[in-house]
């Protein structure tokens, strides 16, 4: 590898060149590289580990005596203060920050309809739960597409909790850790009375909790009981398509949306005051979509600016027109057993609606938040030598 690679400084412009074995030229500024002499904790050498400020270096300050390719290394001596650096050459490569570099490392997310996930493998429940390398597949098909299928889970309560376990810490939703989804009568269903999950009328697409600053991340619904008569499918929409067709059929509606934050509530009873803002379809530096944001039911009174509010009203009625296009629904009955795992800031989930006296429709929920998830993937990757897979740039989703 030595071979084939090349540094040299240019002090004018405050940047080492690296030329690649494939030709490919990387500039690295001098302050970016003498950020690993720095630790936020400790500062840098020549700082007491007492001193008050921690500060990174003046980017002025620093000269380049000379470096090289030794041992697999980028080495840096600096003129400065004579501090030697070494920065490995792979590790430099996976975080190049050229555009082009940048780029080739950010996640192609794959958009779907509803026929391609309907038949999409099944993954097995307790292959997953015990093994890293299939745990791992399915890391990637969530990374890559947002939604999986597994079967084979055993029907007992929190069971839901071993494959949960295996992506972060469980989030604290409104369901609590681990959550219930099943009719109840309204006596018993407190808040939720006749409402959402703890009602039997169909539910329309909607991303989870988007009155929250931060929405849950990645949701698990595992089927323990399901009535046997019609109704009570669930359903899944895969929210990025529906957005990139947006961009294309309706350019200004989908500008409004990935520009302008609208108002999310939950003030559906007494216990609820929960706003939060948010775009409806939220871009990247790129322009690229990365997460969505979507509900009916708890779209908020809207305090936008007075031109804004019929904009906003007919850019979401373009959005919804989309979203509901027969082909992008996946519609399936949960057995016993079954599970769908997916990504809350991107794939909408609904349930039609169904007769709870033919008998129960009991699913239990969790979520992991979408950090912890990420965390855990790019851990998973490092142990099974996908380094590369590891250093890939991962979407934000519905932020900001």
């Amino acid at each position: 590898m030595n071979h084939d690679v090349s540094a040299h400084s240019v002090q004018e412009d405050r940047r080492i060149a690296i030329t690649w074995g494939d030709g490919v030229v990387s500039r690295f500024h001098f302050v970016w590289l003498r950020q690993q002499h720095f630790h936020p904790a400790t500062g840098r050498a020549d700082q007491e580990p007492g001193a008050p400020l921690r500060l990174p270096d003046d980017p002025d300050d620093l000269i380049v005596g000379d470096c090289a390719i030794e041992d697999g290394c980028l080495m840096v001596r600096w003129a400065n203060d004579e501090a030697v650096t070494r920065h490995d050459l792979a590790w430099l490569r996976r975080n190049a920050y050229d555009r082009d570099l940048r780029l080739a490392r950010k996640v192609r997310q794959q958009t779907w309809t509803g026929d391609e996930v309907a038949v999409s493998d099944w993954l097995d429940w307790e292959q997953v739960v015990q093994d890293e390398t299939a745990l791992y597949g399915l890391f990637v098909t969530l990374r890559d597409s947002g939604v999986a299928r597994l079967r084979g889970a055993p029907t007992r309560r929190d069971e839901i909790r071993r494959l949960a376990d295996r992506f972060g810490a469980l989030r604290n939703t409104d369901f609590g850790l681990i959550g219930e989804i099943v009719s109840k009568p309204p006596e018993e269903a407190g808040r939720y009375a006749n409402i959402g999950s703890g009602s039997a009328g169909p539910l329309a697409a909607h991303t989870d909790e988007g009155w929250r600053y931060a929405p849950p991340g990645i949701n698990f619904h595992l089927a323990i009981e399901n009535m046997p008569g019609e109704g009570g499918e669930s359903m899944l929409f895969d929210g990025l398509l529906a957005a990139e067709r947006l961009r294309t059929s309706n350019p200004e509606a989908f500008a409004f949306l990935s520009s302008t934050p609208m108002r999310f509530a939950a003030e559906r009873n007494p216990q609820e005051r929960y706003y939060a803002h948010g775009r409806m379809i939220v871009t990247d530096r790129d322009g690229e979509i990365v997460g969505v944001r979507f509900s009916d039911r708890t779209l908020g009174v809207q305090d936008l600016d007075e031109d804004q509010i019929e904009p906003a009203y007919r850019a979401l009625r373009a959005f919804a027109s989309e979203m509901y296009a027969d082909d992008l629904v996946y519609r399936h009955k949960l057995q016993p057993g079954e599970c769908h795992v997916f990504d809350n800031h991107r794939v909408l989930h609904a349930r039609s609606g169904f007769d709870p006296s033919e008998g129960p429709r009991y699913i239990q929920q969790c979520s992991v938040d979408r950090e912890e998830f990420h965390n855990t993937y790019r851990q998973l990757a490092e142990k099974l030598g996908h380094e590369d897979d590891a250093a890939m740039i991962l979407p934000n989703g519905a932020l900001g």
